[in-house]
């Protein structure tokens, strides 16, 4: 009983502290130190525990000074809960209760404190500064002064962290038996059986997918017939193949000199074959059935840089010799076999791939 009667006269005295310091307001600095008043209100309530939000009301008093050409700002935005500086507190909310009497503004700032300390004492809620700015009329913010004033302060007594509950251990008489063993094997049944629906779907998916389709005869024959005309188009060569089948034409060129026109006559059409072979090869965009004229306009159509140089060069004689074809005749196309097979040989030399490589990035940084 004593210690009960201790304890209530160390909270009234804790209490009575801070109701005294309520009542005395804190004078702002600066020029207009008279306009703004502040008052600390009472802490609600004054012994918490771990966890409790204690109620902190600020009171601030300014006059209406529109009359005079000039108006006072509550800075708010710096006033905000996240920006308070009151450790071991922490600020969690906070509400303005604007209100106005005769020529006075009272604005009462309410704000929601927590404390979360490792051990019991008497704890002060930290004063911290309300800024303020006062100025003319039509004058611009940023031209004003910002003034502050401080609030007081108050007094909390921390008492214990979360009470103990105590734990009841209340047993019914009744055996209701062990059921785990009957438990696990249903749960392992049940693992079991679950994945099995979806396993008898997938099975009758594949063989859905494996069933082979029937067709009519009709369709059956003309299947037949594609696949035998597919079978008789040869397949066409790798650049690779087209590439090497190109060379060996060029380079018999120089002997078909000692062979006379007819010799030449006949590598002339090989020139065409393979020539062909390589464009379509090089450039895969083309149709099987484009002309040496239509390889020609395409390669025309091509990005301006040495591989349409030598495109158009193979694509031009490629056109040449095709044409002394259709025209017929005994006589060859071709003037000066070495000659031309040097221009064929260049031209290729100069779309092979690393040179083609090396013509791109001594190009990159020649633009450099």
């Amino acid at each position: 009983m004593r210690q009960i009667v201790i304890v209530f006269m160390v909270v009234g005295f804790v209490g009575g502290n801070v109701s005294i310091s309520a009542q005395e307001p804190v004078s702002a600095v600066g020029a207009d130190a008279s306009l703004i008043r502040i008052e600390t209100l009472e802490l609600e309530p004054t012994v918490v525990k771990t966890g409790d939000v204690i109620t902190q009301t600020y009171r601030v008093r300014f006059p209406d000074l529109i009359s005079d050409g000039r108006e006072i700002l509550i800075l708010e935005d710096r006033m905000v809960p996240e920006n308070l500086p009151v450790h071991p507190f922490e600020a969690v909310t906070l509400e303005v209760f604007k209100s106005q009497v005769d020529d006075e503004h009272i604005w009462d700032f309410e704000y929601g404190l927590r404390l979360i300390a490792p051990e019991k004492a008497v704890y002060v809620v930290p004063s911290f500064s309300f800024y303020y700015l006062v100025r003319d009329l039509g004058e611009d913010i940023e031209d004003a002064e910002i003034q502050q004033v401080d609030g007081g302060q108050g007094l909390v007594r921390y008492v214990s962290t979360m009470t103990d509950v105590p734990v009841l251990n209340i047993r019914d008489s009744i055996e209701l038996g062990e059921f785990s063993t009957q438990a696990a094997f249903y749960r392992a049944l049940a693992w079991a059986v679950a994945p099995l629906p979806l396993l008898v779907w997938f099975v009758f998916l594949i063989r859905q997918a494996r069933k082979p389709k029937e067709i009519s005869m009709e369709a059956a024959k003309d299947l037949e017939e594609l696949e035998r005309l597919e079978a008789l188009i040869p397949v066409p060569p790798s650049i690779w193949e087209a590439r090497r089948t190109l060379q060996r034409h060029v380079r018999a060129l120089e002997d078909a000199v000692a062979n006379g026109n007819g010799a030449l006559n006949e590598l002339e059409r090989d020139l065409v074959i393979s020539g062909r072979e390589y464009l379509q090869a090089e450039l895969p965009d083309l149709v099987t059935g484009d002309t040496p004229k239509d390889i020609q306009r395409h390669v025309e159509d091509l990005k301006d840089d040495g591989r349409k140089e030598a495109l158009a060069v193979l694509a031009g004689r490629l056109a040449v010799y095709h044409r002394g074809l259709e025209e017929g005749g005994d006589t060859a196309t071709i003037e000066d076999p070495v000659q031309e097979a040097e221009l064929l040989g260049a031209s290729l030399t100069e779309l092979r791939p690393h040179i083609q490589f090396w013509r791109s990035v001594t190009g990159v940084f020649g633009q450099r």
